[in-house]
């Protein structure tokens, strides 16, 4: 059954990975006033400040909550499957869904294309746990499987049943704005998801979370593996996140509690 995002009455909570994740469903946010929720410090205060002043100009700042977990510290417990500390983020969000008390919890999709991306749901399902909350997922960028680096921008697969909202002209333009003149990292940290063009931008898409896990391919090798082994291979990092070691392991383990 396809999500009902045009009920104004019903609760919702936005959970996101990342500050700027936002940006992607920033009409939705303009238009149905949901709570926000921010897992991560983005890799440090810019991108927690780029969230807060695009947030306040449009009256939303007072519904967003920033856990501030840094990313270095998600990123080691992927690689030591350190599940304490990932059930321990997992009981912060369930307090904040208690707290809250939403219907429907809209968070990014698992995509393949950054693990904490990816983590950020089964997270979210683990919190809401026995809560009869409704998850929904919206798109981020995924990786296409291709020869080269080929990417799907804030669009589900072509096979997925999804919800498409119309923003009107102020969402539109408010969301223009605020990519342009707030969310300027973006651009050096992920520069499809600020560079999107006007028609993609206005309308946004949402589907009901799936309970299965993506899985890649035989040739697909993923984006944030390849670019770990090449960081790796400079001596940048000292280890490597992968799908099949890292990512489903702990995934599975949140989902059995």
């Amino acid at each position: 059954m396809a999500p009902d995002l045009a009920d104004p009455s019903i609760p919702r909570l936005v959970v996101t990975g990342h500050p700027n994740h936002e940006l992607a469903i920033f009409g939705f946010v303009q238009r149905a006033r949901p709570h926000l929720l921010f897992l991560t410090d983005g890799g440090g205060p810019e991108r927690v400040n780029e969230s807060r002043r695009a947030l306040a100009s449009i009256g939303a700042l007072d519904r967003a909550k920033f856990l501030g977990w840094r990313e270095q510290t998600l990123y080691d417990a992927l690689l030591a499957l350190d599940l304490d500390v990932l059930r321990r983020l997992a009981g912060e969000v369930r307090a904040e869904l208690i707290a809250v008390a939403p219907r429907q919890v809209i968070c990014e999709s698992i995509e393949l294309y950054n693990p904490l991306h990816d983590l950020t749901l089964p997270i979210v399902r683990a919190a809401a746990s026995g809560l009869g909350i409704e998850l929904i997922e919206f798109p981020l960028i995924a990786q296409e499987p291709c020869a080269g680096e080929c990417y799907r921008v804030q669009r589900f697969p072509a096979d997925r049943e999804a919800v498409a909202l119309a923003l009107d002209p102020i969402e539109l333009e408010n969301k223009l704005h605020a990519r342009d003149h707030e969310y300027r990292s973006l651009r050096r940290t992920t520069g499809a998801i600020a560079d999107v063009s006007r028609e993609r931008a206005g309308t946004e898409v949402f589907a009901s979370a799936s309970d299965a896990l993506p899985t890649p391919g035989r040739d697909h090798v993923l984006r944030y593996e390849w670019r770990a082994r090449l960081l790796h291979e400079r001596g940048e990092i000292d280890q490597v996140i992968t799908f099949a070691d890292h990512f489903l392991p702990a995934a599975a383990a949140l989902a059995a509690g």
